[in-house]
């Protein structure tokens, strides 16, 4: 009966230190979210509510989705504020310095962590970045981002892999020719990478882009929902690209556009090696845990005795915690992503009209037009669409109501949230 009664202590001790907390307050008056989102371009409000409401938790995604639909309706000013402020939380984990590597590892212990995205995601961000750079003629930064895009390709929360995404090389090449340098090495590696794609002639000087259809859509395994799984998206025709580019003076000519990268390629690998899914740090723990439990069960029931009692009891709070470490895993996802990009380049000699059509397997499709960016700084220009819009729901997509309520209990959270929220008025302050 000793036993008993320690074995209960501890168990009552366990369940004591789990912390009990009160139902959270209003986190903000509805009065302040309606003010940060009043002044905005009216097809956006819904984003900058969202980002509002979802604090420092979901900022990353919908800063970037924020970003993505100012893009597509021309608020260059917001887009560019929001990936910004989307990389430098990114970058404050995922960055090539000892003090990001330190906070990735604390990072990537936590349980409920603030989104910072899968590989494929944070990569779609900086390009969408350097892309808001080619725009603005600022050929250096854009070269910068698609670097940076490169680079988090290539880390996960855990380990790091092999470049492997052909767009990104393709974009620093351009961007180096832009800025009157050789990017032969990079239009080499990304050739390399996906071998349909060609340098750009020696006189091109337009970079034409669309995107294709909808990207990765994130899901649990069924038979194991701490793991990770990627699903191709269903429902858009669109394989492929064709640009017309009109000039001022002359006839128009069509190009095909080739698709550089496939973004569901990129989720569902690492390092060109395919994927079965991802298993979250804190699903390996599990696994490790119930091995240290039902180990440590064994061997004392095998013992006897009051030792071997207290060896069992251990085994068992060792099993308890295993189980109550199985977390789903985060479903939070950039739902307004592509499933592939094209691009082809060309040569003009002046002002020109670009317009682009989808094909697909049985011909050209009517899709209905989204926004389109084309701008000409310097010796080059850039133009940018997509076959589908980004003007999703507004909804962080994936979000666990459950989780999200919980970590809102947090003392560090509320905190973190009402900083970040005053960053945010901060950010996108009216430009004087």
């Amino acid at each position: 009966m000793k036993f008993l009664t320690r074995a209960s202590t501890a168990l009552t001790l366990t369940v004591a230190l789990t912390p009990v907390t009160a139902a959270p307050k209003e986190a903000y008056p509805a009065e302040e979210l309606e003010s940060f989102a009043a002044a905005r371009h009216e097809p956006l409000r819904p984003y900058y509510k969202a980002l509002y409401a979802g604090g420092e938790r979901n900022s990353v995604l919908n800063l970037s989705r924020l970003g993505l639909a100012a893009m597509e309706v021309g608020q260059w000013s917001d887009a560019e504020r929001a990936f910004d402020a989307a990389l430098l939380r990114i970058e404050s984990v995922y960055a090539k310095n000892k003090q990001a590597e330190a906070a990735r590892s604390l990072w990537h212990k936590e349980s409920n962590k603030d989104w910072k995205g899968e590989p494929y995601e944070r990569a779609m961000a900086y390009y969408y970045r350097g892309l808001l750079y080619l725009r603005a003629g600022d050929y250096n930064n854009a070269r910068a981002s698609f670097k940076g895009a490169e680079f988090q390709d290539t880390v996960s929360e855990a380990e790091e892999f092999q470049s492997d995404f052909a767009l990104m090389n393709y974009l620093m090449g351009w961007s180096t020719m832009c800025a009157g340098d050789n990017g032969s090495a990079d239009f080499d590696a990304a050739i390399a990478a996906e071998k349909g794609l060609s340098a750009p002639a020696k006189d091109d000087n337009v970079l034409m882009i669309a995107e294709l259809g909808h990207g990765p859509v994130k899901a649990r395994a069924p038979s194991q929902k701490e793991k990770l799984v990627f699903q191709p998206a269903e429902g858009y025709p669109e394989t492929g690209a064709i640009f017309t580019l009109a000039p001022a003076k002359g006839s128009p000519r069509k190009l095909d556009g080739r698709v550089a990268s496939s973004v569901y390629y990129q989720a569902t690998t690492r390092g060109g090696r395919a994927m079965d899914g991802i298993l979250n740090g804190k699903a390996e723990f599990k696994n490790t845990t119930g091995a240290i439990g039902n180990a440590a069960m064994r061997a004392g029931l095998q013992q006897g005795g009051e030792a071997g009692m207290y060896m069992a009891a251990a085994g068992a709070i060792f099993s308890l915690f295993s189980s109550a470490a199985k977390i789903d895993a985060d479903i939070r996802q950039w739902d307004s992503l592509p499933d592939s990009v094209a691009l082809s380049t060309a040569k003009a000699d002046g002002p020109f009209t670009a317009t682009v059509n989808y094909i697909s397997a049985n011909g050209t499709i009517d899709l209905p037009p989204t926004g389109m960016m084309q701008a000409t700084k310097g010796k080059c220009s850039i133009v940018w669409t997509r076959a589908r819009t980004a003007l999703t729901t507004p909804d962080t997509p994936g979000d666990d109501a459950r989780v999200r309520a919980a970590v809102a209990r947090k003392k560090d959270a509320i905190a973190k949230d009402r900083l970040f929220r005053s960053s945010m008025i901060s950010t996108f302050a009216p430009v004087q």
